[in-house]
């Protein structure tokens, strides 16, 4: 436990993973400021943040100011930055003036060629971690540090990982026109599947939809307009023999999928082939799936889903996965617990 220190959480609204992390700090005893790196967090905006920032540069500047007034006073002893779409050079520059012995930590939970805004401000930092374990082999000043699961995903007691699954195959993500139809491919022909979509707005499905091509293919009746809560998602998980992960391509980092599957005691089928570099992989609870589906290969990746059974728990000793350690590891250093 850290008692009388204080930290600045700055991280976008990302499906209430950023109030489970300010939590964590408070637990672990730092008195904790939480900052919204987004002005805005509508669609739109976003979108323009992410790809032409400039465009909406006075507002950011603005905000900045305006959140500048609400802690100036405030003396902190971490400061973390995750992912800095946004955050200004000089909102960064004028915290470390004022907080001189702080230690300035950046996270990157995306891959770097997906977010580049951050590139302009990482020489403001003490630390820099990545869950992308290629970026870190490029970039030295990196240190390898993957996601995390929330205490909704800790394993079960021993007498209840047996109880009956409803599942066989399940999927909960946002959704992407790949994801969409290699999950559909995957489920075709195998019962008991379950298969989570969700787009945050319909006028903006509808706008993708009828506008592009990219989710021409996507019938509304197979997605979702409301968020399941992390404790729903976790029950889903745990109801599944086995959970499938579709992470975007040209990104080698661990999602945050992969460590909740694991931890809730599934069997996690994945097409992300870095994770046979984890010292957690074990083929008996992480099936690799290829990143392209003809019939030959489909039936043999159904055919090793149906002899797979879900594990008694998670791997052994996967609590340095946790979001305690996760929090542990930010605020100590490099090394890992």
């Amino acid at each position: 436990m850290t008692k009388g220190q204080r930290a600045l959480v700055i991280a976008a609204a990302f499906f209430g993973y950023e109030e489970a992390i300010v939590k964590e700090f408070q637990r672990q005893g730092y008195e904790t400021v939480y900052l919204d790196e987004r002005p805005s967090n509508s669609g739109v905006a976003r979108a323009i943040m992410r790809v032409r920032k400039e465009l909406i540069a006075r507002r950011i500047d603005k905000y900045y100011r305006r959140k500048w007034l609400d802690i100036a006073d405030t003396t902190f002893d971490v400061v973390l930055v995750i992912k800095g779409e946004v955050v200004p050079r000089w909102f960064l520059e004028r915290l470390r003036n004022a907080n001189p012995r702080a230690r300035f930590v950046f996270y990157s939970w995306d891959a770097l060629n997906n977010a580049p805004n951050c590139l302009s401000i990482l020489d403001c930092f003490d630390e820099l971690f990545s869950f992308d374990s290629d970026d870190v082999a490029v970039r030295p000043r990196f240190s390898y540090l993957p996601l995390f699961y929330t205490e909704e995903f800790k394993p079960l007691a021993p007498d209840n990982r047996s109880r009956h699954r409803r599942f066989s195959t399940s999927f909960v993500g946002t959704l992407h026109t790949e994801r969409y139809a290699y999950a559909k491919e995957l489920f075709q022909g195998r019962s008991a599947t379950f298969g989570y979509f969700y787009v945050q707005a319909r006028w903006y499905f509808a706008v993708v939809k009828y506008l592009t091509a990219e989710h021409r293919h996507v019938p509304w009746r197979d997605v979702s307009f409301e968020k399941l809560s992390r404790r729903q998602v976790a029950e889903i998980f745990r109801d599944s023999v086995a959970v499938v992960d579709i992470p975007r391509r040209g990104q080698s980092g661990l999602t945050m999928r992969t460590f909740e599957v694991l931890a809730s005691g599934s069997v996690l089928a994945t097409t992300n082939e870095a994770i046979t570099r984890e010292p957690f992989f074990d083929p008996d609870r992480i099936l690799l799936l290829p990143n392209e589906l003809d019939d030959a290969v489909l039936h043999d990746a159904r055919s090793r889903l149906d002899a797979m059974k879900p594990p008694a728990g998670p791997p052994i000793g996967f609590e340095t996965y946790s979001l305690e350690s996760w929090v542990r590891s930010i605020c100590s250093g490099p090394n890992r617990g």
